[in-house]
């Protein structure tokens, strides 16, 4: 992909004379730098057009026009987030076009060590989000869908990976009838979710940033539709990172802002159950051949040591999420 100069994004974004070179610092569903100039110092984020949207259409720029949108809605909301620059020639919003790419520039945030406890702020922050867009739709969105597969089709996988002998097979005849209740919960709920909002879509903790002035929410390009309570529960368990009194902490919050979790009951973790097995079945096609390797998979015993993990664990994660409701 293209590579800017310091002098390009300055121009394209009047961000006045660069100071040094771009420092690039990361590569995910984009490349991102920090470029400072005579005017402080800025956020760079160039696009890879290969990310499509979680809305209709399956390109870029129809992501990115649903997200600057919302993003644009969230910050009449007050809502904690980097302030963005304009472009001098945008191409739309926020975004402006550099050689064959699209970018975006944010003013930097310098990002302390956490401090002090995210979770009463991070509840408030979710409930604001979701009060943003309430959709008055129910039946969950179509990208939950992947994580759905047939009994016959989990079967079939066992027995290819028994047939290869593969180093996980030893663990399939324990795990599947957890994957297959799990499976028939997650369909169940497919078509009766009757809180789907739009959200920002990636609450993980890479995403809050602690400022000087307190946290703030960063990265609103993967905007999509979900049910609020069930975000809600994975982002409180993606926080808690184990510990039970802090995933109360951020659904109490939640609750308290005016986030509604009610309808969910035990079910409330139920879009964490859909990540590992939709995570479980990609690393499975990959293992069996079926499909190539993504970026983050790593190498094929790599792949085949995180299956057999997965595998040993998913009894008792997926008991636990079913019935381990924090009270």
């Amino acid at each position: 992909m293209y590579p800017p100069s310091p002098k390009e994004v300055a121009s394209a974004f009047d961000l006045g004379k660069p100071v040094g070179e771009l420092q690039h610092f990361r590569r995910g569903g984009a490349d991102t730098w920090r470029l400072n100039t005579s005017t402080g110092s800025y956020f760079v984020k160039g696009y890879f057009p290969a990310i499509g949207s979680q809305f209709d259409g399956g390109q870029l720029l129809d992501q990115l026009v649903v997200a600057m949108a919302f993003e644009r809605e969230a910050r009449a909301a007050r809502i904690h987030m980097p302030e963005p620059v304009r472009p001098v020639d945008p191409l739309l919003d926020w975004l402006a076009r550099i050689g064959d790419r699209l970018f975006r520039v944010y003013r930097w945030i310098e990002h302390r060590t956490y401090d002090r406890d995210v979770s009463a702020w991070l509840g408030r922050t979710m409930a604001q989000v979701h009060q943003l867009q309430p959709l008055g739709l129910v039946g969950l969105p179509e990208w939950w869908r992947p994580a759905i597969q047939a009994p016959e089709t989990w079967e079939s996988w066992f027995a290819g990976a028994r047939d290869r002998d593969l180093s996980w097979a030893g663990l399939c005849a324990d795990s599947l009838p957890h994957i297959i209740t799990s499976t028939e919960r997650i369909t169940e709920v497919l078509d009766v979710a009757p809180d789907i909002v739009t959200t920002h879509g990636d609450f993980k903790t890479h995403n809050v940033v602690m400022s000087d002035s307190g946290p703030v929410l960063v990265d609103w390009d993967s905007v999509r539709t979900d049910s609020a309570a069930l975000e809600a529960g994975r982002v409180a368990y993606i926080f808690g990172a184990g510990n039970r009194e802090q995933t109360n902490k951020i659904l109490r919050a939640y609750v308290e802002a005016g986030g509604e979790l009610g309808w969910a009951g035990p079910d409330l973790f139920l879009s964490v159950t859909r990540n590992h097995l939709q995570i479980l079945a990609e690393q499975i096609r990959v293992s069996l051949g079926e499909a190539p390797a993504a970026r983050w998979m790593g190498a094929p015993a790599t792949i085949d040591a995180t299956i057999a993990n997965l595998l040993r664990d998913l009894p008792a994660k997926l008991d636990h999420l079913r019935y381990g409701r924090p009270q």
